[in-house]
Parts: structure tokens; C-alpha cells; sequence
């Protein structure tokens, strides 16, 4: 017996607001509802039918109920006009993220080149530029083999290559004049903040990937920007996504360190979230 798509995408969101405001429910439930059945906004307002009743509805619903991530439920997120496998071992890419993959790409063109992501998670960077810049040689490390296993299973389904390691940029050696860009987005929550952020992401999204102790907030861009000053090539670049509130001391440690062309870049929303510079 075919379904109302209409009716039962309303009866989800109903259900939803138990949980979150209009809005955001109706946004939850595309979604699912493009993820499940392949049903755009515009095919849900055309009323388009549904076979047979689908019994991965309720489950869901549950999920989302308890306040388990969309992304988490149905192991996918959208990333730059990609699909990637997610789960709470890697966090959920943000729009931030996807700005900053758009600023590189911008800034530098197809001629091969040595590319490094640090703390790649579950390698949307190194694997959205793959996409985008074919002839670039990309590798990425993060610290958690579980991150690890999702961006190598996320490269395998998008069939590229990118060299994936397990490293601790806390103590990695410098590889003198190795890259052409480093790129990371790193750690840089400082603990005190998670009484302000929202529960789903406290309870669900790895701590590893989003906390930093207070008193060394800038622990891992201190570490990246020290490697980076060895291991890029002359006029090499580095780029970080970075927190708003540490924009000023950033710049001034890469500036302390001897970069030059530093650059704080805002997103879309007008915040200090992207850094750049260039080795000398």
C-alpha cells in the first residue's frame, strides 16, 4: 500500500517538536526523508508516494528523540556537494569547515603539489580537495585509529587516494621542506565552554577532536605552526580553522614565529574562523 509522503513527513515532524522547534524539526526531517527515500523538499510538496510503509522510520525517530545527531543516526553528512560516512568517532563537518576548504581551493590552483591535513577525523578536508585538485599528493594524520578507519572507508567509497597515518603532531619530528600547504583543523575548545554548548554535541561527538585544556588553548596550533615552519616548502602555506575568541593570538604566535602574509579570514557569518600564512 503506497503512502502519503506528505502526511507522513508532517506526522515526523510533529513528532520531532517534542524535541526541537519547527524549524529545526522540518530541517531534521528532510533529511531523513532525502536520505531515506531519495525525497527532496519539493517532492515532499508535490505529495509524491511512498511504496510501503518503512520500518526504519520509528527507530529514527527514537534516536532523534534521545538526542542522538541526524548524522550520527543515518551515518552520513553532507560535505562540498559530497557524501560521507560519519559516526561519534569523527566529529559532524561544519559549514566553517567546507569555507575553509573553499578558501584554499581558491588561493591555489592544479599544479601538483605535496598537501598534509592534521587531525583529519573522517577526512572531509583531504578528501574534498582530492576531489577538486586531482594532481595534488595528499596525506592526513589523525591521533585515533577509529577516526582513521572512517576516512579510509569514506576515501575507498569515493574511490580517491590519500595517505592516511596515525600520528601525534604533539610529537612528531619536523620533515624538513616536505609540503607545499598544511592544513589542519584542529582541537580548540577550550573545556570551560562545554557548560555553553548544546548537549548533543557534549554527549555525542568525540572529546578528543573538540577539547583543549584552558590554560593551553593553543596547544595544537603552537605544535602545527612549529612543524609547519620546517616541513613546508619555501613560501609554503599554512591554514587553520581556528576559534573566534583566539584570532588575535594566533596571529600573533605565527607572527612570533616568523610567518609572514598572515591573514585572519571571517566566514559568512563575519567571525575570525580561518587563518593563513606563508613560511619565508
Amino acid at each position: 500500500m503506497s503512502l502519503s509522503s506528505k502526511v507522513l513527513y508532517d506526522q515526523f515532524v510533529h513528532e520531532l517538536e517534542a524535541k526541537w522547534e519547527l524549524d529545526e524539526s522540518k530541517k531534521v526531517a528532510e533529511i531523513v526523508f532525502d536520505h531515506l527515500f531519495g525525497f527532496s523538499r519539493i517532492d515532499i510538496f508535490l505529495n509524491k508516494s511512498i511504496p510501503q510503509s518503512d520500518e526504519r522510520l520509528a527507530p529514527i525517530l527514537q534516536r532523534l528523540l534521545n538526542g542522538e545527531p541526524v548524522q550520527y543516526v543515518l551515518n552520513h553528512a553532507a560535505f562540498f556537494g559530497l557524501s560521507f560516512f560519519v559516526n561519534s568517532e569523527v566529529l559532524i563537518p561544519r559549514q566553517e569547515t567546507e569555507e575553509l576548504v573553499a578558501l584554499i581551493l581558491k588561493e591555489n590552483g592544479h599544479t601538483s603539489q605535496n598537501i598534509l591535513d592534521i587531525g583529519t577525523g573522517s577526512g572531509v578536508i583531504a578528501l574534498a580537495l582530492c576531489i577538486h585538485r586531482p594532481n595534488w599528493n595528499i596525506s592526513a594524520w589523525d591521533l585515533s585509529l577509529e577516526a582513521l578507519d572512517v576516512a579510509r572507508h569514506n576515501a575507498h567509497q569515493l574511490n580517491l587516494t590519500v595517505d592516511f597515518r596515525c600520528l601525534d603532531i604533539l610529537t612528531k619530528d619536523p620533515d624538513t621542506d616536505q609540503y607545499h600547504l598544511i592544513i589542519s583543523n584542529p582541537p580548540y575548545i577550550p573545556s570551560a565552554e562545554k557548560l555553553l554548548m548544546a548537549g548533543h554535541v557534549v554527549k555525542y561527538e568525540p572529546e578528543l577532536a573538540l577539547f583543549v585544556a584552558d590554560d593551553h588553548p593553543l596547544i595544537f596550533y603552537d605544535a602545527i605552526a612549529k612543524y609547519a615552519l620546517k616541513s613546508l616548502k619555501e613560501k609554503g602555506k599554512l591554514y587553520f580553522e581556528i576559534h573566534e575568541d583566539f584570532a588575535h593570538q594566533i596571529q600573533t604566535l605565527l607572527n612570533h614565529l616568523g610567518f609572514e602574509e598572515i591573514v585572519i579570514h571571517d566566514d559568512l557569518n563575519k567571525k575570525a574562523r580561518m587563518a593563513s600564512a606563508t613560511r619565508g
